[in-house]
Formats: C-alpha cells, structure tokens, sequence
C-alpha cells in the first residue's frame, strides 16, 4: 500500500485530504508541522510527501528543504492558500524552489489532488 505523509495545521482541511486519500486507498500518516513531520518520516515508509507552506514551528519552505536534502528522491506535493501568502517566501514558488516537486492551490477539489499525486508517484 501507498503511504502519503500528510503535512497540515489546519485540522478540517488536514481530516478532510485524508480522507479522499483514504478513499483511494492510500495509507495517510498526519502531521500538523514540519517538526513532526520529520519525526514520522524518520520512522515510517513514505512514498509521497503533501505539506502545507505556512504552518508554525516549522513551515513548509524549510521542512521541504530538510527533507529534500537527506532524501532527494521523495516525491514532495506543496499545498498552499494563494491568497493568503503572507510574503513572497511562503508563496508556491519559494516552495518548487526549495525542493518540492509539484503544488496545488487551496482550495482544490479531490479530483485534482488525486491527479497530482498519481502524476508524482508514476514519476517516482
């Protein structure tokens, strides 16, 4: 089975992917910052890594980067609330910058997240 690390402070949203991701049957392990993230990527088989940008502790630019530099080869899919970017760091770019493979702007429909992780997985 498929295992998605699932990275979100936001706990309806976070709740609410894990669900369709559920309901096509991949395994979801949640996480609600980059500190814990790494903490369950350290210690579970991860074959693809979603993460929101702005979270606190740690935000998704450098968790996508910590992450990128000891695994280069994780698929990593970056969700984020376009309108809600606070400064050009936390914007989709600063996170296809610093590593992540692909991203999604909030809010999206299932449809479109289950294509962009099919889409990463064949890839991988």
């Amino acid at each position: 089975m498929t295992t998605i690390l699932l990275v979100d402070d936001e706990d309806l949203l976070r709740e609410g992917i894990k669900e369709i991701l559920e309901l096509s049957d991949y395994q979801v392990i949640e996480a609600r910052d980059g500190e814990e993230a790494l903490q369950k990527f350290a210690v579970n088989n991860v074959d693809l890594v979603i993460s929101d940008i702005i979270m606190p502790n740690m935000d998704g630019v450098d968790f996508v980067c910590r992450l990128r530099d000891s695994f280069p080869a994780i698929p990593i899919l970056t969700i984020s609330g376009g309108s809600r970017v606070v400064s050009a760091r936390f914007g989709l770019d600063s996170a296809l910058l610093s590593g992540a493979n692909d991203s999604l702007t909030k809010p999206f429909n299932a449809k479109q997240l289950l294509e962009k992780v099919q889409k990463l997985l064949e890839a991988a």
